[in-house]
């Protein structure tokens, strides 16, 4: 069994006051996971604030420096007036924690606060040689470059060490062509024809572009019926955190109903019905990362792939969507408003890049007389 030796801010509760306390803890891997996940409560984000503040200099600095760098991330992850979503936080604790967990074996060192400029760029060169993808890099550079940034304005770090991390260029051109052809989405839909949890998976993300966990967070009670447009919307939270109508068509919303019928819940529509609008067959929400595996699994068995003969995910569904869209009239500015993105940069340099480029084509203008 491998142990970590890691600083951490136990937290534990003591009547109905929760104490902060360091503490040099022998962490076993296996529980780290759990560490990670009890990060994600910020019911201490205000008791460890204040901790912060009680040492507060005459410029208006707080002192982090009774902290451990797993009080500093948590204190990162929560800090107020972000806009992150469980999804961001989860990810960047991820990526924090296992770059802390790392750092003795790559750098020598135990704590950020001993790090140099040199250690950073190491560790660079250790994360090319373990990710070979510049995507996955680049956003753990990312994470980490902001986080050390954040810790070097606040003061518990002396040196701007982020300076030895170099942003990861990625060339668009390696950026996979995520298209898929509707005969494929239409055959996946008649393949699961007999089991609607699937099939109406596949079609309500293929006719809304929705994120994965903005559909498995609203409420059955979120569904309402417009009279005036006589249609059915799901209301939703973004990414962004912007609210989202999503249209859902008829025969979507029978497939869900069908779904719903078979695990035992009701299927009108209910102001007052607290259950997931798309449930697990226990009739609870559904954690997005055993979802994402599982219809990614579900469409490879149907033949749902690239028209490259990619297998997909999830996400890809939303760029079929956004694609779908576009070839049928959409602007480009409705699809970015649609999709929850604040400007067109998205649509045009992800989801649509290939279209784009066949439709600017001028070869279609010259033609030669034979």
């Amino acid at each position: 069994m491998k142990y970590i030796k890691i600083e951490v801010i136990c937290m534990y509760s003591v009547g109905n006051v929760i104490k902060f306390d360091l503490d040099t803890s022998i962490l076993i891997k296996e529980n780290i996971k759990e560490m990670k996940d009890n990060m994600l409560d910020n019911t201490y984000y205000d008791t460890l604030t204040k901790r912060a503040s009680l040492y507060e200099d005459k410029q208006g600095n707080y002192d982090y420096s009774l902290f451990s760098n797993v009080g500093v991330t948590y204190l990162y992850v929560h800090q107020k007036g972000k806009k992150r979503g469980v999804q961001t936080k989860k990810e960047y604790i991820s990526i924090i924690i296992d770059f802390l967990i790392i750092l003795p074996s790559v750098c020598k060192k135990n704590d950020i606060r001993e790090l140099g400029r040199y250690d950073m760029e190491n560790y660079q060169m250790y994360l090319e040689e373990q990710y070979p993808k510049k995507t996955t890099r680049s956003k753990k550079v990312t994470i980490l470059k902001s986080f050390l940034d954040w810790c070097f304005e606040e003061g518990y770090l002396k040196k701007k060490i982020s300076r030895g991390l170099i942003p990861v260029k990625i060339d668009k051109e390696e950026i996979p062509h995520r298209v898929i052809d509707p005969a494929t989405v239409e055959a996946a839909v008649r393949y699961y024809n007999k089991n609607p949890k699937i099939k109406s998976l596949i079609l309500l993300l293929a006719t809304t572009g929705l994120r994965l966990n903005e559909v498995i967070t609203p409420k059955m009670k979120h569904m309402s019926y417009d009279p005036i447009k006589s249609q059915y919307y799901l209301e939703t939270i973004t990414k962004n955190k912007k609210k989202r109508f999503a249209l859902i068509k008829p025969y979507v919303l029978r497939e869900i109903r069908e779904y719903r019928k078979r695990i035992g819940l009701r299927t009108e529509i209910n102001p007052d019905d607290d259950t997931p609008f798309y449930p697990n067959k226990f009739g609870k929400h559904y954690n997005r990362s055993y979802l994402s595996t599982m219809l990614s699994n579900h469409m490879l068995a149907a033949g749902l792939v690239t028209t490259d003969n990619k297998r997909i995910t999830p996400h890809y569904i939303r760029h079929f969507f956004a694609q779908s869209a576009w070839h049928a009239g959409a602007s480009i500015d409705d699809i970015a408003e649609t999709l929850g993105h604040s400007s067109t940069k998205t649509p045009k340099e992800n989801y649509l890049r290939t279209q784009l480029k066949k439709e600017r084509d001028v070869s279609r203008f010259v033609d030669i007389n034979v």
